[in-house]
């Protein structure tokens, strides 16, 4: 694999050298591709009014100066495009085309590595996505739990959006706590699936798919839900498949990202928390490597937990490199109840881990990098995630909270208008 990294280095540099001599506007990308194959990308101006078995007999010559041709092992396709050319076939860059996990991890190692402007720190609305390689570590109430301290004890305005499309699980854990739904019961899935229809139309409206969670202390506090849990959110969600998540990232107004935005338009929220799926979906790539600011992983310190969250780990690493985001911390849940001794070497093998696999960047500590959480048997009792609970679950989850509110300004956000949600919606709710 080295090897065949050098060699995609060897052509792309190559190439250019030789190309700007001629062209200082040419664009060269040698791409790896899957198993290992390479694709060529070349715009030029020098391949104006050539055909394409001159384009090739071109690069053929620049090529053989070091030992090489296009027909020649690994390289699998090639695009010699003209500028006006590339208008219409658009250039696939070293930016990465599609946020899911195989393309960034096929995708060449980035020039430069993007730094976050600095007009991006404290900036408002934070997305902060929770995601779990495996199930079953309490990733969903974990989110819960932190919304709910955010917007009662940090007073902040607070949004979930429960990306789990497959397996929901926050809109369900929450439902206690939620205003009666209407009869139409909208979410994501009708907000993304409708705009597959018919992506001219706003249907269903962002307000329809907001749901206010009613909190005893004082706070304001927001879901977005799946949607209407039934048949028929089967076979949309089936209609939805990995082919239109693609198409959505090369539409011109993409629903995924137009969510986001809509959702900030209409409650001008502190932070948005997404609750995905577990494992290597699309839709947890989307979530992750797109649109989080800040990646929450949670996971179960054990040695089986490793060897999935590395390839995750080093996708979000890439992924940042690239962006500049999303950060990450690690959640350490549930740590059952054991010797001291053993906890200590849960410990320090998660440390050594994510030092090697993410590592400390801006003169962190490993210690600032994870929280832990432990088993409490608290949880099966539970009626509410939000009102209620006992300071001694709280406090496992505080210190998360508390490093996502240092994320945000000092001031608050306000809302922008004075029906953030319509009364049709409230009486829906």
């Amino acid at each position: 694999m080295t090897d065949r990294k050098l060699l995609m280095e060897q052509i792309q540099d190559h190439l250019n050298q030789s190309l700007q001599l001629q062209d200082s506007q040419v664009q060269v990308n040698v791409k790896r591709m899957s198993i290992g194959w390479l694709k060529i990308i070349i715009i030029t101006s020098l391949f104006q009014k050539q055909s394409l078995e001159e384009r090739e007999d071109k690069i053929d010559e620049i090529l053989a100066n070091i030992d090489f041709h296009l027909n020649k092992y690994p390289i699998l396709s090639y695009d010699f495009l003209t500028p006006e050319e590339a208008i219409e076939e658009p250039f696939e860059s070293t930016q990465i085309q599609l946020p899911l996990w195989s393309d960034i991890l096929m995708a060449p190692e980035p020039d430069v590595q993007k730094k976050s402007d600095e007009e991006d720190i404290f900036k408002t609305p934070l997305v902060v996505t929770f995601y779990s390689f495996r199930g079953g570590v309490g990733r969903s109430t974990a989110l819960g739990l932190v919304a709910g301290i955010l917007a009662t004890e940090k007073k902040r305005r607070v949004v979930i959006l429960d990306f789990d499309l497959e397996a929901p699980g926050i809109s369900i854990l929450l439902e206690p706590d939620i205003h009666q739904f209407s009869q139409e019961n909208y979410g994501v899935l009708d907000y993304l699936y409708q705009r597959f229809l018919s992506p001219e139309e706003n249907f269903p409206p962002i307000e329809s798919c907001i749901y206010q969670v009613e909190l005893k202390a004082r706070g304001e506090l927001f879901l977005v839900p799946v949607g209407e849990y039934d048949e028929y959110y089967i076979h949309r969600l089936a209609e939805l498949d990995r082919g239109t998540l693609q198409a959505f990232y090369r539409r011109e107004n993409n629903p995924v990202e137009q969510l986001i935005e809509d959702i900030k338009e209409q409650l001008n929220p502190d932070v948005i928390l997404i609750d995905t799926c577990s494992g290597f979906n699309d839709t947890s790539a989307i979530a992750l490597l797109d649109l989080a600011d800040t990646g929450i992983i949670c996971f179960s310190p054990t040695d089986q937990s490793f060897k999935g969250l590395s390839w995750v780990v080093k996708s979000v690493r890439k992924q940042w490199e690239y962006q500049g985001k999303p950060d990450l911390r690690f959640v350490l849940t549930p740590i059952p109840p054991v010797a001291q001794e053993q906890r200590q070497v849960w410990i320090s093998n998660v440390e050594d881990w994510i030092e090697e696999n993410w590592g400390l960047l801006n003169n962190q500590t490993v210690r600032e990098l994870y929280y832990e959480v432990n088993y409490n048997s608290n949880f099966s009792t539970l009626s509410s995630l939000v009102n209620n609970l006992p300071k001694s679950l709280l406090d496992n989850y505080l210190s998360i909270a508390e490093s996502i509110d240092a994320s945000l300004p000092d001031f608050k956000s306000s809302l922008k208008t004075t029906n953030t949600i319509n009364k049709d919606t409230k009486d829906a709710v």
